[in-house]
């Protein structure tokens, strides 16, 4: 079996699951090619991240080429084999939807980005795998004809030998941001919280890992707090030690699926203060874990945090219990063993697809329009603004 990972190449979550798949594939038969996308134009960190597998390819283009000779490009790179094709993003479904290809199509269905691709995309799908009961019933309640194609696949993480240990917990509260330097993050809301905290004397130390296009933007907006470090670490282990010297994983986030920072924190015993969001952190933070925010309640975050300054004892029992929940329900030795098994049935769920040839891109992205015409004309355009 050859399996096919379209990934766009940036830091985040879904490059993490992603690899995570590829390093936990146990089947020695098995061959895996990784697919790495990238348009030039991107505000983001980049992750250039070459998974431990057959090959890795990387795709790179531009906003000011033509489109339509974008997704040709990207379409000459994917074999003319049976196989399995797992897609994530926008480019690689257009793709799809304008070019036939003899692999079966695994989506996976993260959040509402993805489920809103699923729902434009989903006659090129084979089958969708979603990691959160959320997107999983929503699923379900579109695709009414098609529920044996629907699967709910919690993702894992790597589970550290390691783990949060604090001795007499005294001193002040240790507090961790680990993600995306993003606004939707709520990066900008940190600084706001830090400042309730120092309001009601309550003293506590913060550690932000992570990088992106915000991150110069949120030091300028938090420059002279002497309580924060920032960290943009070149492993995972290394970013795992740093969570382990932590108490609490603070994530005002406004947008998610199944963080999987939110996973890699509890697995070495952070209590977890983060935005409610309808997904996988309903599924996995509760009462006895740790605490669910409404979102942009900065005083919440704060009520939380609080509490958790006051009572230690009541962290380290939620401490426990969040590695405990983690290594139970989240390991990724296991929960890759369900992926891998269900990409081994791909023969069973392969049909030919009624492509629809959605258009794409904008007026000069034209199948008839050679694309260094397009580029070029862009290219005048750019220079005049």
């Amino acid at each position: 079996m050859h399996i096919i990972y379209c990934i766009d190449n940036k830091l985040g979550g879904v490059t993490s699951l992603n690899f995570n798949l590829a390093v936990n594939c146990t089947d020695k038969q098995t061959r895996q090619t990784v697919l790495h996308i990238l348009c030039k134009e991107w505000d983001m960190a980049v992750a250039d991240l070459d998974y431990p597998v057959d090959e890795n390819i990387y795709f790179n283009y531009s906003a000011t080429d033509n489109y339509y000779h974008s997704l040709k490009r990207l379409y000459k790179l994917i074999p003319g084999e049976e196989g399995v094709l797992v897609v994530n993003y926008e480019m690689e479904m257009a793709m799809l939807d304008h070019y036939p290809v003899k692999q079966t199509v695994y989506q996976l269905v993260h959040d509402n980005y993805n489920l809103k691709l699923a729902k434009k995309y989903g006659h090129v799908v084979d089958v969708f795998i979603c990691h959160n009961s959320f997107i999983y019933a929503e699923l379900k309640s579109h695709f009414t004809k098609r529920q044996d194609e629907i699967h709910f696949l919690p993702h894992g993480v790597q589970i550290p030998g390691f783990y949060r240990q604090r001795g007499d917990m005294k001193g002040p509260l240790q507090l961790l941001f680990l993600g995306r330097m993003s606004e939707e993050k709520g990066i900008y809301d940190l600084p706001v919280i830090n400042g309730h905290l120092i309001e009601r004397g309550i003293e506590v130390e913060w550690t932000c890992i992570g990088d992106g296009p915000e991150l110069e933007k949120l030091r300028q907006n938090w420059q002279n707090s002497k309580n924060v470090k920032y960290y943009q670490p070149s492993t995972n282990q290394e970013v795992l030690e740093l969570c382990a010297g932590a108490d609490l994983f603070v994530l005002p986030t406004k947008f998610e699926g199944t963080p999987v920072a939110l996973l890699e924190s509890m697995s070495v015993g952070l209590v977890p203060v983060i935005s409610d969001l309808e997904g996988g952190i309903r599924d996995i933070v509760t009462d006895d874990t740790g605490f669910r925010i409404p979102i942009g309640s900065i005083k919440a975050f704060a009520d939380a945090i609080e509490n958790m300054d006051k009572d230690r004892g009541l962290l380290e029992t939620l401490s426990l219990n969040c590695r405990k929940r983690v290594i139970e329900n989240y390991d990724v030795k296991t929960t890759a063993l369900t992926y891998h098994g269900l990409f081994n049935s791909y023969k069973e769920f392969y049909k030919r697809k009624v492509l629809k040839k959605i258009p794409v891109g904008a007026r000069l992205d034209q199948r008839f329009i050679p694309s260094f015409a397009t580029k070029f004309v862009r290219t005048i355009f750019q220079k005049d603004k």
